[in-house]
């Protein structure tokens, strides 16, 4: 049974480096310092797919040497988190010109037809973007995967966390880019082999997790392994990794974990 994961971005909505922002020498040299936008790749023996198409999607794939995407979840419809959905014309392509299946709650359909209209209501052109949209709204099943979402505070918008289920076993909780977990979404997460958690920055955010909430939640959830993702330039890595507790690490751009 395989479950194989992909960290493609692991930055928050400005990427790091930001633009016009100085750095020190040392902390431009250390590759897990610089951060594409928040997104992961998951692939099983059944299914691959996609958590959130940022803007550097295209680069993210490139890099990780990506070829087949089966379908894409959606967090929310921030900006950060969807304009990279052109790039999948790509993957309809290689899927014999097939459409995309998207998955996302309604309120983010809503924005992604409005912002893709073309896509969603013109007639397919081979070469270009088509999606097949499904509306999530409960619990539901990708391949081999069962995937229960859980509503999550994050500003106005909200966001979906997700909870995905291989057999019998719990392989992820991706609860990104939220204030946060709700207590049914860590009770179901309990013991889940990796969790990977918005952990913005160390001070407090009004629609992020800081550091000490993203730890606390991850105490609470008890996965084998928690991630830290969606980190701003406040985190150098190397330095700031040695005052993590045991079992978390900050995500970087290209980690991989076979669960």
């Amino acid at each position: 049974m395989k479950f194989n994961l992909t960290v493609l971005g692991s930055g928050t909505s400005q990427g790091v480096p930001i633009i016009g922002a100085d750095y020190p020498s040392s902390f431009l040299a250390n590759p897990k310092n610089h951060r594409t936008r928040s997104s992961i790749y998951i692939e099983t023996d059944e299914i691959c797919l996609i958590i959130d198409t940022t803007p550097d999607l295209r680069t993210q794939a490139l890099r990780e040497g990506i070829k087949q995407v089966d379908a894409v979840l959606f967090t929310h419809s921030h900006a950060d988190h969807i304009m990279g959905l052109d790039d999948c014309r790509r993957f309809c392509a290689i899927n014999n010109h097939q459409p995309l299946p998207i998955y996302a709650d309604s309120k983010t359909m809503n924005d992604l037809e409005r912002v893709y209209s073309y896509a969603f209501k013109s007639k397919y052109t081979p070469g270009y973007f088509k999606p097949n949209p499904y509306i999530i709204d409960g619990e539901f099943v990708i391949g081999d995967l069962k995937i229960t979402p859980f509503e999550q505070e994050h500003g106005n918008m909200g966001s979906l966390g997700f909870l995905f289920e291989q057999g019998n076993k719990k392989q992820l909780a991706y609860y990104n880019d939220c204030k946060k977990v709700s207590l049914s979404a860590i009770n179901a997460a309990e013991g889940v082999e990796l969790a990977i958690l918005d952990a913005l920055r160390p001070t407090e955010h009004y629609s992020h997790m800081n550091l000490d909430e993203a730890l606390t939640t991850a105490y609470e959830i008890g996965a084998k392994e928690t991630l830290l993702t969606h980190l701003t330039d406040f985190y150098d890595h190397d330095r700031d990794s040695n005052n993590l507790p045991n079992k978390v690490l900050f995500a970087y751009d290209g980690l991989r974990r076979n669960i």
